[in-house]
């Protein structure tokens, strides 16, 4: 008994190192540039395992989208977030998105070569509007919660608030290169993240408080 317990944890080890070498391979190469000999030459595995546990390229190119999605939000459903009121609360969702953006390019790049390739993979995985169901219930709380107590003044839909401060965290990472190019500036630098994550919070909250027109 015990060997099969060893046996099933070691192929999902296995498993999870393949995926986690894969995440870097497509996030650089794309689906079409990423090659298999590379992915199990940083594994501790062989092309063969690779092919055995996902069928072939694109199969793990698809596990590795249904990796990345859940893992986002199973990380931000374990903020602690008690007895916050509704503006510390939003702000704590804020700074976990920023970091966790700025912590994983491969993840932006990931998301970016979907949107590239018109989200063909995505749309045949698991993943669906069922992910982000918990963080935009938690978002609708807060907002009902603010307007309640009289602090929040603006009527703002979850999904467009999620969109406010996750294109922000998000264009920061996936367009540094361009901007730093183009604008001389460094966004991912530490005094510049220090400044942009208090101005996406600012902006937001000064939205929330502010009196509809």
């Amino acid at each position: 008994m015990s060997g099969d317990i060893t046996t099933s944890r070691d192929a999902d080890q296995t498993r999870q190192n393949i995926l986690e070498v894969a995440l870097k391979e497509f996030s650089e190469y794309g689906l079409t540039g990423a090659r298999v000999d590379r992915i199990a030459k940083g594994t501790r595995t062989t092309k063969g395992m690779i092919y055995y546990h996902f069928g072939d390229k694109d199969g793990l190119y698809k596990a590795v989208l249904e990796e990345i999605y859940p893992k986002l939000r199973k990380s931000e459903e374990k903020l602690d977030k008690s007895n916050l009121s509704p503006i510390e609360e939003l702000e704590k969702i804020i700074d976990f998105t920023f970091e966790y953006h700025k912590n994983n390019e491969n993840f932006v790049r990931m998301v970016m070569i979907e949107n590239i390739n018109n989200g063909e993979t995505l749309r045949k995985t698991d993943v669906d509007t069922g992910v982000s169901q918990n963080i935009l219930m938690e978002l609708s709380s807060i907002l009902i919660r603010g307007q309640k107590e009289k602090v929040f003044n603006r009527n703002i839909s979850p999904i467009d608030l999620h969109l406010l401060y996750t294109s922000f965290c998000f264009y920061r990472v996936s367009n540094h290169h361009t901007v730093s190019t183009v604008l001389g500036m460094n966004m991912l630098s530490s005094s510049n993240s220090i400044r942009h994550k208090r101005l996406v919070k600012d902006v937001i909250i000064a939205y929330l408080l502010s009196s509809e027109p």
